[in-house]
């Protein structure tokens, strides 16, 4: 199948979804003004996945076509009933009267789509990074037999990941027929057309509900150019979301350029302004002679490590800071980028909510209730779902939810500390429910998370923060100045002062104090680990191992002074916390004063509620989602999650990554206000200021692009071959520059179901291709990675030496042992094997089959005689 017709069948099998569950998106999200269009397909794709998949689980379908089909059929159904009562009479009437709307929410998914298709087929290998893994567990998941999915490099286990987005890129690969390589760039570029749409669709609802809001305020008319308004809103916050990226881009050009640079006498060249920015690669002179577009190897790399920590001692530690641009410019398929429409889903569902009530129709707050209404179960299973796609956007999407469920509970009967109760409740609920409906996920899935650490030295300095997130603050900035400066209540407004003040002094307290525990304790394990009570000795020298990881990833064991650089460093590198106290006093500040404080159970119910409903506006809603921004930017200032790396690196990952989420809707919904509210003079400034950052945030794309995507040469013959050579096949590098391999993998693929064994090569690394290729399980691969998804080594055992005695052995019944233990029934021999291991060939030849043989690369198949042990 050509590439052409791969991309044709692959963004028709998604458009046919996306018809398929807009009835049910309908009535959903009926209270959004878009009632839910732009969501259709992500929800439609989440729909039909989780039917195959919990059907495939329980074993009611198999994982073929035909499953698929059947789940599909399921939805279908599921959206024909959802048309009763004269919901297919009230749907017809509104298509009819918001084509716009709806052309408006395909043009932008088609735009994003075949843009982000072209630029995959100029740079479409599957190679580096983690692209080899993700391609195994997509192959693996086609080649599972049942659910739940085999891990591809560790035979005889089933994947321990978050792997519901990967089911939806196999189903969606099965159904249209295009092969992996073509199917894994095919998922990148719909899921950037996908996101792109959402966006879209919650900027747009957000300036629509923004527009009837003033509309009603002033008593005029709400008319079709305010639909327009919220249409062309829409493409900017795509926009925001997906191709904004942070300054990083900027500097690499300045830097190129040579700018700040001081050349001295003795010729050496040094810089204050580079030297105190600080960014790794950017603080050494650069490369001469000097240009504007940079030309150092890697160099769009940087971007996603703006940030690094210094332990106590100096040393450097790396911080991953991706941003959806730079995800998707790297092209991983990863879950945090898997996630990206379904965690806009999840904040249309919170959106849909609140808006309801502003038309007063509130939610009902008795959880049992929930429980009757087919609403929450579907709510239930989006949110459920954020832990299948990206288990650590899960209690923040719940988070959102209930946030927005308690406000709207206080906007109705004003504010009491049962409302604390009330959120965990909520909370607990949600969480509860979410859990049951993905159990066997995760019954099967292990964590390397391992509670909570202090962020002691670890501070994200002020410049760092800037660079990261100022396109989207500046004008999130500017905006909440603004709606502070037209309150009518700025008294009241004025409490986020002493609320941020006193949040962020316990945050910083608590880290400190939780530090001081864990250095105490270390010292009470020395003690105890003296003991004659070998229980003592026992719990002293985990104490003592525990507190040694912590104060060695500082660089010291020293926890005094530990301590006190982590309180010289936030005094004097002030500047992220600074911001975010300025944000969160004026977030909370607005949030506040729309809040009543008292319990106004007295007043008439239906009056009262009347009353709240029209002082609920979109203003509230972008608050809360900045809000969450802050929360999620700020916690890793105080605190991380405890992983294998044993560093804050993971926690800042996911965590900005969510900001810029959040902080892209906010920032796009800001711009629109600002531009129409704005007069005269400060219109004008305004205008200029956002022009200004709006073009230096897209720097990044635009450089990172021309360097990606191999378009910066010179030699003109050189970039034709290269165009002409294009394609959406991840894989056609492997005939071109290994062929042999390529046709071993084409014979094992065909081959029947069987544990193979290769070389074990580490993690990133290109060992692996054939189980990755066929989908086929191999002993052991990427070790490093085994022990992240599995929070350990227990299940890898000695795997990694006893498949290097099986190639190294010359004693056969040595292999044998090994082939029984792990029930092999092929083994490679290629290059990776030659240089991986010092191979005994002649016992494989002895007694082993060979299968299949070209030049460099020969596939023993293991005789059932073996496995008996009649051999």
């Amino acid at each position: 199948m050509s590439d052409f017709l791969s991309a044709l069948f692959w963004y028709l099998a998604i458009m046919l979804i996306g018809v398929i569950s807009f009835p049910i998106a309908f009535r959903f999200l009926s209270r959004l003004p878009g009632k839910g269009y732009a969501f259709s397909k992500p929800l439609g794709l989440l729909l039909w996945g989780y039917v195959f998949w919990i059907f495939a689980e329980l074993g009611v379908i198999q994982n073929n076509i035909g499953g698929e089909l059947l789940a599909l059929l399921i939805v279908l159904s599921a959206s024909g009933l959802s048309l009763r009562n004269g919901k297919a009479a009230e749907l017809w009437k509104w298509v009819k009267g918001n084509w716009k709307t709806i052309l408006g929410v395909e043009l932008v998914f088609l735009l994003f789509f075949v843009i982000w298709a072209w630029v995959r087929s100029t740079n479409p290998e599957i190679v580096g990074t983690e692209k080899p893994m993700e391609q195994a567990f997509i192959n693996a998941i086609l080649n599972s037999p049942t659910f739940p999915p085999r891990d591809p490099w560790l035979s005889g286990y089933a994947i321990s990941y978050y792997y519901f987005g990967y089911v939806l890129i196999a189903m969606l690969i099965r159904v249209t027929g295009v092969v992996t390589g073509v199917g894994y760039n095919l998922t990148s570029a719909s899921w950037f057309g996908l996101t792109a749409a959402a966006a879209f669709g919650i900027v747009a609802d957000l300036i629509v509900f923004w527009a009837r809001g003033k509309a009603e305020t002033s008593g005029e008319e709400f008319t079709e150019g305010q639909k327009s308004l919220g249409r062309w809103s829409g493409l900017l916050g795509s926009l925001f979301i997906l191709l904004i990226s942070n300054l990083e881009g900027l500097m690499e050009v300045l830097h190129a350029k040579g700018l700040f640079w001081k050349v001295n006498a003795d010729g050496t060249m040094t810089s204050r302004f580079w030297s105190w920015l600080d960014i790794v690669e950017l603080n050494q002179v650069p490369i001469q002679p000097f240009q504007w577009i940079p030309t150092r190897y890697l160099v769009w790399w940087r971007g996603s490590r703006v940030l690094h920590d210094l332990n106590t001692m100096g040393g450097s530690i790396e911080i991953i800071d991706e941003f959806p641009f730079f995800s998707y410019l790297l092209s991983d398929l990863h879950p945090h980028v898997l996630a990206m429409p379904f965690d806009l889903l999840a904040m249309a569902i919170c959106l849909n909510l609140f808006i309801g009530a502003s038309e007063n129709h509130w939610p009902t707050w008795k959880p049992l209730g929930w429980l009757r209404t087919w609403e929450f179960w579907q709510t239930a299973l989006v949110l459920g779902s954020m832990a299948f796609f990206n288990t650590w956007d899960f209690p923040i999407y719940v988070g959102l939810y209930c946030l927005v469920l308690i406000y709207l509970r206080v906007k109705q009967s004003g504010w009491r500390a049962k409302r604390l109760w009330e959120f965990i409740k909520f909370g607990l609920t949600f969480g509860v429910t979410g859990v049951l409906l993905f159990l066997p996920f995760f019954l099967g899935f292990k964590s390397q998370a391992g509670g909570l650490l202090p962020s002691l030295d670890f501070i994200t300095r002020g410049a760092h923060f800037w660079v990261m997130f100022a396109p989207l603050m500046i004008p999130i900035f500017l905006w909440l100045f603004h709606t502070w400066r037209n309150t009518e209540n700025k008294g009241k407004s004025l409490r986020g002062w002493s609320f941020a003040i006193i949040l962020i002094g316990s945050l910083w307290l608590i880290s400190s104090l939780f530090g001081a525990f864990i250095f105490a304790a270390g010292n009470l394990g020395g003690s105890l680990a003296a003991s004659a009570n070998m229980r003592l000795v026992a719990l002293g020298n985990k104490l003592t191992f525990a507190a040694g990881l912590f104060s060695g990833v500082h660089g010291t064991s020293d926890g005094t002074a530990i301590l006190l650089s982590s309180l010289t460093r936030r005094i004097s590198s002030p500047g992220t916390w600074v911001t975010l106290t300025i944000m969160l006093s004026l977030t909370w500040g607005l949030i506040a004063s729309g809040v009543n404080h008292k319990d106004d159970a007295f007043e008439e119910e239906s009056l009262r509620d009347q009353e709240a409903a029209k002082s609920l506006n979109a203003n509230g809603f972008v608050l809360f989602i900045v809000l969450i921004g802050i929360a999620l930017s700020g916690f890793p200032e105080f605190f991380y999650l405890r992983d294998d790396f044993g560093t804050r690196m993971n926690t800042i990952f996911k965590f900005y990554f969510q900001t810029w989420m959040f902080w892209g809707i906010a920032a796009a919904f800001a711009s629109v206000v600002l531009w129409r509210e704005l007069r005269k003079w400060k219109h004008t400034l305004f205008s200029l200021l956002w022009i200004l950052v709006f073009v230096s945030a897209l720097v990044y794309p635009v450089v990172m692009l021309n360097y990606k995507m191999d378009l910066h040469f010179e030699n003109k013959e050189i970039a034709r071959a290269e165009i002409s050579s294009w394609t959406l096949d991840g894989n056609a590098y492997m005939k071109l520059y290994y062929a042999d391999e390529a046709e071993a993998v084409v014979w094992l693929d065909s081959a029947p179901d069987g544990i193979i064994a290769e070389a074990i090569g580490g993690s990133y690394s290109e060992f692996g291709r054939m189980s990755e290729l066929t989908g086929k399980q191999t002993v052991l691969m990427w070790p490093g990675h085994e022990m992240q998804w599995r929070g350990g080594t227990a299940e890898m055992g000695s795997r990694e030496s006893d498949i290097a005695n099986l190639y190294e052995s010359a004693y056969w019944f040595k292999a044998e042992d090994i082939i029984r233990q792990y029930n092999i029934r092929y083994i490679i021999l290629g290059n990776f094997e030659r240089d991986a291991y010092h191979v005994n060939k002649v016992k494989f030849d002895n007694h082993l089959i060979v299968v299949f043989q070209n030049k460099t690369v020969t596939i023993y198949e293991v005789p059932a005689s073996v496995m008996n042990g009649d051999d």
